[in-house]
């Protein structure tokens, strides 16, 4: 299969988590050296999902609800160009994820919800706040933020893990299943111990 690499695609592979967090930095520095193998990879391997494994029609019906309604392609650039001054406005033209969203939305055609997420929800109902710190979708902060207003919440961060924590963390599928058990105190113990795994380091060049 061949897949293009460009700048946009670069972030959204990032953002996505389709390379794993240990080895981003050996994937970059081997882009960097001519070797683009790794992202390559990720890529192809996106490009052929399998049949029934991702939900397209909620996802789009969230999206086109509660998010591309709200900012349009301007704003988006706009707030690029704020986040990342310097950048090439084709890679900051793409909100990561989404570069399509705006021409989907119009052929998947559901009401704008947008005024509705503009409201801060607010419960004592018991809730498990779980975040990544390596997320860089959904980063790590916002869990806490999300949790100001939900006054019976745990709110708990589990190192090194990216985007979808529980299916890639055992202590958080503990600390989960804890807390359907016990909702008001779920058992946390294990994060205690939990650390970053070490960077995958690609050896350095030979040199004659």
């Amino acid at each position: 299969m061949r897949v293009v690499l460009d700048g946009g695609a670069l972030v959204n592979l990032l953002v996505a988590n389709a390379v794993p967090a240990v080895d981003v930095p050996a994937a970059l520095d081997e882009l960097a050296h001519g070797n683009p193998e790794r992202f390559a990879r990720a890529r192809a391997a996106g490009a052929t999902p399998v049949v029934g494994e991702f939900a397209h029609g909620l996802t789009q019906s969230v999206a086109c609800a509660e998010w591309v309604p709200g900012y349009s392609r301007a704003d988006l650039l706009r707030a690029g160009r704020r986040a990342f001054p310097g950048w090439p406005d084709s890679v900051l033209a793409q909100a990561p994820q989404l570069p399509f969203e705006h021409d989907v939305c119009r052929v998947w055609n559901v009401p704008d919800r947008t005024a509705v997420q503009r409201v801060t929800t607010t419960s004592a109902v018991p809730a498990l706040v779980l975040s990544g710190t390596f997320d860089a979708k959904t980063g790590a902060r916002w869990g806490a933020y999300a949790a100001r207003t939900l006054s019976r919440s745990t709110t708990v961060r589990i190192p090194g893990i990216g985007h979808w924590v529980v299916p890639q963390s055992p202590c958080a599928q503990r600390v989960l299943a804890s807390f359907l058990t016990r909702p008001t105190g779920p058992d946390t113990r294990c994060v205690a111990g939990l650390a970053p795994k070490p960077f995958t380091i690609t050896p350095p060049p030979e040199t004659a």
